[in-house]
């Protein structure tokens, strides 16, 4: 369908990844937690693409993490068995779809309630599935987790709930890759592994095995990753990799795999141009801009809906006119695919594969 299809056949604005480097970042994950002896449960909220998902799977993933249900159910339905929601499910029509997807594959979900516990339990037991726990650790992001001290209370209520089993438990670190110190990040990696490592000893003392110790997003995996008793790592941008990555060195510009290909639509003055690709296109949820690869003196300053206002500088001034194309790495990857339907792999110049982005909008 696409076999003669150029990237300048591509209409704008429009996701394009490099299938080379995409399939260099798969690999080396993949190699990085079979190195170091742990489980690799990708998080494939970034992509959100099932295709890509089994190219993780075949690399050598031990199953997948999402974010939301229906992100579970895009999933399934491409034959992904083995998945984490790592966030909560809670509410009644949740439970209802959970109990569903349950009956298909094998389900964990996490848990930072007592009552949620009792919830998922019902709901399993009355439906004849059982559904696997990971107790959700507040290792200092402060956004969900119990507290670790009382993570073994929690793991001890699901080992006395019919319908439900414990799995074991995980400590989302992403806090800890915020800062652009290096020193800083490491500190706060620390501080979160032996938080939840500090869970797990609690549960053990308390006659409860832990099981896996699940951790690690894709600016701090490669630090929290190498610690004893982490078990499982859960990892999602690496796919692509974006300029938050890069400047947490946790990338490169040549490891970024997915860019936003735009054109100019406007160039009214020298030093001033604009792309018709915004806020609509890039997302902007951290507020930093995408940045331009492939030409120097070209910086996005302003997003509208459908406009990227641009400044130029130096040769850009000259070089860029009507009707080029420039690329963009976005700053955050993961909401910037969302914007999008499909995505387009290149190999050189030419569009090899065509990906359905079917997990887009899965926001319940």
């Amino acid at each position: 369908m696409f076999s003669s299809m150029r990237r300048g056949d591509i209409d704008t604005p429009a996701l394009i990844v490099d299938v080379k480097v995409l399939k260099r970042n798969i690999t080396e994950m993949a190699d990085f937690a079979r190195s170091l002896g742990k489980k690799l449960r990708p998080h494939v909220k970034t992509h959100k693409t099932p295709e890509i998902a089994w190219m993780q799977m075949e690399a050598g993933a031990d199953g997948i993490c999402v974010q939301k249900l229906g992100e579970a159910e895009v999933m399934a339905e491409a034959g992904l068995d083995d998945i984490l929601v790592s966030n909560g499910v809670v509410g009644v029509q949740k439970m209802h779809r959970l109990v569903k997807l349950a009956e298909k594959v094998k389900l964990s979900v996490a848990v930072d309630d007592v009552e949620n516990v009792s919830e998922l339990g019902r709901f399993c037991r009355e439906n004849g599935v059982e559904v696997g726990v990971y107790v959700d650790v507040d290792c200092g992001m402060h956004r969900t987790g119990v507290p670790p001290e009382k993570a073994w209370l929690l793991a001890e209520k699901v080992t006395r709930t019919e319908g439900v089993y414990l799995v074991g438990l995980m400590g989302y670190e992403g806090h800890a890759g915020s800062p652009t110190s290096r020193e800083e990040r490491h500190k706060l990696i620390e501080e979160a592994v032996k938080a939840t490592l500090h869970a797990a000893k609690l549960m053990k003392n308390n006659g409860i095995e832990p099981g896996e110790v699940s951790m690690g997003s894709s600016a701090t995996v490669r630090v929290s990753g190498r610690y004893e008793g982490v078990t499982e790592l859960q990892p999602g941008m690496y796919v692509f990799n974006d300029w938050y990555l890069v400047e947490r060195e946790a990338a490169t510009q040549e490891t970024c795999a997915l860019h936003v290909l735009t054109t100019v639509m406007s160039k009214t003055s020298p030093e001033r141009c604009v792309v018709d690709a915004g806020s609509k296109a890039f997302h902007l949820d951290m507020g930093r801009y995408p940045v331009c690869v492939g030409v120097e003196g070209v910086e996005i300053y302003k997003l509208s809906e459908e406009h990227g206002w641009v400044k130029l500088s130096g040769k850009a001034v000259d070089k860029v006119k009507l009707g080029d194309r420039l690329e963009f790495i976005p700053y955050h990857v993961c909401p910037c695919v969302n914007q999008f339907d499909i995505m387009y792999g290149l190999e050189g110049d030419s569009v090899t594969k065509i990906w359905e982005i079917k997990a887009r909008g899965k926001v319940t």
